[in-house]
């Protein structure tokens, strides 16, 4: 299955100052019981945005969004 690359992660959320990868709206639940990121760990919720478990959550139950990043084959779709 393919997965979420950075270039990918970037554009499903912001960073803020620090750094720190904050999702949008949209995908925000899937991340509800992840560490949030700190200073000492700004990436938590980006390196779990490019799991498959991710991507498999994407293709459940967001769709529209994982067709956007073409987690979703021909056959599939």
């Amino acid at each position: 299955m393919k997965t979420l690359d950075w270039k990918d992660v970037y554009k499903l959320g912001k960073t803020d100052n620090a750094k720190r990868w904050y999702p949008h709206e949209e995908i925000a639940p899937y991340f509800g019981s992840i560490r949030s990121p700190s200073r000492a760990w700004p990436w938590s919720y980006a390196k779990a945005a490019q799991s498959q478990k991710f991507a498999k959550w994407l293709l459940v139950n967001r769709p529209d969004v994982a067709k956007r990043f073409n987690l979703i084959d021909g056959e599939a779709a």
